[in-house]
């Protein structure tokens, strides 16, 4: 039941009805006998300052962004994290009386998800497909392991990696001296052009052991089935999304999240999709 004593926190996009943010902190809150609420805001960019500013004043503790306001939320905060930072991006913002912190869960969110699936980045080496945000939210979450190589339609435009360019042969190179290709490309959210670019990539070039990751939680991408039937391991986005949650849901309550109680409304909620 909600009422006036109800704390607040929303999922702020454009639009936002695929985020599945609030069955995740919802069910979080329900776990522990919060009363908290989590709510989807469909806010167009011309108004995303306002809404921040609205949500602030309402006493909310606390906002998860999505796309495509995570840039451009960072210049609305009083502070941001390292990790908001070194990415230059904000998906999850904590609203204290005093001041409004952004900060980067993502990044934490996909290195948990590679921690539980039993994946130590120590000394491996990985492969970045694109070089958008989520890309380098994966770098920053990967900067403890042996190397970071991105490949690139421009990779000039990379700073903050190893860039190479996009070609047959440097695809083949980076492959077979990965321990980790991480997709952060748009083409597997069911792009039509998905079939050609999984045939494009040399996924015979991998070492055995070598891992598939992608960041796609809503379906089941191409390259991952592909990448299955010929022996590797792989990791989708539900991982990332359960954990950036539990991040958040920390961040403002200071408690540990019930993973258990999120991961099942998440897998209700995606078979609801």
């Amino acid at each position: 039941m909600i009422t006036g004593a109800t704390t607040i926190t929303a999922v702020l996009g454009w639009p936002v009805l695929h985020s599945r943010s609030p069955q995740l902190l919802n069910a979080a809150y329900a776990a522990l006998g919060i009363d908290a609420v989590m709510i989807p805001a469909s806010v167009t960019p011309d108004k995303l300052a306002t809404v921040v500013e609205a949500l602030r004043a309402m006493g909310a503790i606390g906002a998860s962004v999505t796309v495509p306001h995570k840039v451009a939320v960072a210049a609305l905060c009083d502070e941001l994290s390292p990790a908001a930072k070194a990415i230059g991006a904000v998906n999850c913002l904590q609203i204290l009386p005093d001041r409004l912190i952004g900060h980067n869960t993502d990044e934490g969110g996909f290195f948990d998800g590679l921690t539980a699936a039993g994946f130590d980045v120590r000394g491996k080496r990985a492969v970045i497909l694109g070089a958008g945000g989520s890309a380098r939210a994966v770098a920053y979450a990967l900067r403890g392991g042996r190397a970071i190589e991105v490949i690139a339609r421009q990779p000039e435009q990379v700073s903050w990696a190893r860039a190479w360019p996009w070609t047959r042969e440097q695809l083949h190179e980076c492959f077979a001296r990965a321990d980790l290709v991480v997709d952060c490309t748009p083409l597997g959210l069911g792009s039509p052009d998905e079939p050609a670019f999984v045939d494009s990539l040399p996924l015979v070039a991998l070492p055995s052991g070598a891992r598939v990751a992608s960041l796609v939680y809503h379906r089941r991408p191409i390259l991952l089935e592909r990448a299955e039937a010929a022996g590797y391991s792989t990791l989708d986005g539900r991982a990332m999304l359960l954990h950036q949650g539990a991040r958040a849901f920390t961040i403002w309550t200071a408690l540990p999240a019930p993973l258990d109680a999120m991961s099942r409304a998440l897998d209700d909620a995606l078979r609801g999709t």
